[in-house]
């Protein structure tokens, strides 16, 4: 059972430094949905929820990966980047990033 929120598409458009990686980017939604909670997929979980934010959801600090269960794809006019087996790879400009769960 998917839980409200979450599953809805939700799109995001962050400024990052040039030589930013993802986990950079997703601390920038992170900032944005903290300032404005109502844009957030976490509005509707209850205060007590585990869950706070993307980067709690998506990234696994003590690997230094992207969780298992997450899909992830990214490009942009240069071509694809490999942020899924080197979290640490520098974005694009005008990168797109897709982020789905596959459970």
């Amino acid at each position: 059972m998917p839980v409200n929120g979450i599953a809805k598409n939700k799109e995001f458009k962050v400024q990052v430094n040039d030589d930013a990686v993802l986990i950079e980017a997703l601390a920038m939604v992170d900032k944005y949905i903290f300032e404005n909670p109502q844009e957030s997929h976490f509005a509707s979980h209850p205060p007590n929820s585990f869950i706070r934010c993307y980067l709690q959801l998506l990234f696994d600090p003590v690997e230094n990966k992207i969780h298992s269960d997450i899909n992830l794809f990214a490009a942009s006019a240069k071509g694809f980047m490999p942020i899924d087996k080197r979290i640490d790879y520098i974005l694009y400009d005008d990168s797109e990033i897709s982020l789905t769960s596959s459970a």
